[in-house]
């Protein structure tokens, strides 16, 4: 089959390799469309520490599954994870790309996507920018027949969106800001629209706030300006956000988040950050809030696939580019590039 592999950083081809084989508990699912990811281009440029070269990425996929070979004894199941029975060949799914190990704290107290030893299919594990990859049928989930393959490659990032506002409790009563109008920011801003909250996105790109207000945002505006907190808490009716989404993944923009959210809010923190992070503890005393991270989906894709295919959300906004397999590297090199140019490419796989 082919493939596309990256070798090394800056170093990725389409490749001839054998096609998997799927084992106990799992599927061969031939890819219709799959998306390219942020965690994608940090392979490509080296600076993913879990991938491991050379490997296939890969993991917003939609496909058909071609082959299924039942686990002795029946699937995995965990607390809070939800499972598709009776999965069978010619049937269309979706990934959640989290594989857990299913014997950790996490994994037993309903917790798995914070598997202490979660590998991930497209990381840890061959993906889907191929014509075919293998999973555990516990990470796949049927698709609606009236639902079009673009708007399914695009449930795993919206399902990270219900991810961040499942965690930060967000609701009608909330008014909600996001900081960073990238892919995942606006994934946050269309779920919490859709549970009725007001939202305000930050960001320091003007075309990603157009973007933002395009989709839904309620408001969207430059950090930088100097009227910047007033124009916010005017946005609130006098007061702070009661919740706010860290999307970006820097030391600045936590602290500014935990600056900007009202005393007894709620701070989501989404953004990926390998440098230490401070965390003022009169402000967190003062304030009383809660803290939380997000991570990955807890059982959130089937929520995510509801969402689009009821046309709740719309998330054919996000979809900037289209190219097949054989241009793969340079979407990412555009990504890298043209970073408010490109929110969501998508890969055509299947002939």
């Amino acid at each position: 089959m082919k493939a596309f592999v990256i070798c090394a950083a800056h170093d990725a081809a389409v490749n001839d390799i054998p096609t998997p084989e799927p084992g106990p508990g799992e599927a061969l699912i031939r890819v219709r469309i799959c998306g390219v990811c942020g965690s994608d281009l940090h392979a490509y440029e080296g600076s993913q520490p879990f991938f491991q070269y050379p490997e296939v990425p890969g993991h917003e996929v939609v496909g058909d599954i071609v082959r299924v070979v039942p686990r002795p004894g029946g699937p995995l199941r965990l607390p809070n994870r939800p499972i598709e029975d009776d999965l069978a060949p010619g049937e269309r799914v979706v990934l959640d790309p989290g594989m857990p190990c299913g014997a950790c704290h996490p994994c037993l107290h309903g917790r798995y996507n914070c598997c202490e030893n979660m590998r991930v299919i497209g990381v840890h594990a061959p993906g889907a920018l191929a014509e075919y990859f293998v999973a555990p049928l516990e990470c796949l989930h049927r698709v609606p027949g009236a639902l079009c393959d673009e708007l399914a490659a695009v449930v795993e990032p919206l399902s990270i969106g219900v991810e961040a506002n499942t965690r930060g409790c967000v609701s009608e009563s909330d008014t909600v800001l996001i900081i960073g109008a990238g892919t995942i920011g606006l994934c946050v801003m269309l779920v919490a629209k859709s549970r009725g909250a007001r939202v305000a996105m930050t960001d320091l790109s003007a075309a990603r706030r157009a973007k933002a207000i395009q989709m839904g945002a309620d408001v969207a505006l430059d950090p930088r300006q100097d009227d910047f907190q007033e124009a916010l808490r005017q946005f609130g009716a006098g007061s702070a956000p009661s919740v706010v989404v860290e999307a970006v993944g820097t030391p600045g923009t936590v602290a500014q988040a935990l600056d900007l959210v009202v005393a007894g809010g709620r701070m989501v923190l989404l953004g990926l950050i390998s440098d230490p992070i401070t965390m003022p503890g009169n402000v967190m005393v003062k304030k009383e809030l809660d803290f939380l991270g997000s991570r990955l989906h807890g059982g959130t894709i089937p929520q995510a696939v509801d969402l689009i295919a009821d046309g709740v959300v719309d998330v054919s906004g996000l979809v900037t580019h289209r190219v097949g397999l054989g241009g793969v590297e340079q979407a990412l090199t555009l990504m890298a590039q043209q970073p408010d140019e490109v929110l969501k490419t998508l890969v055509s796989v299947a002939q």
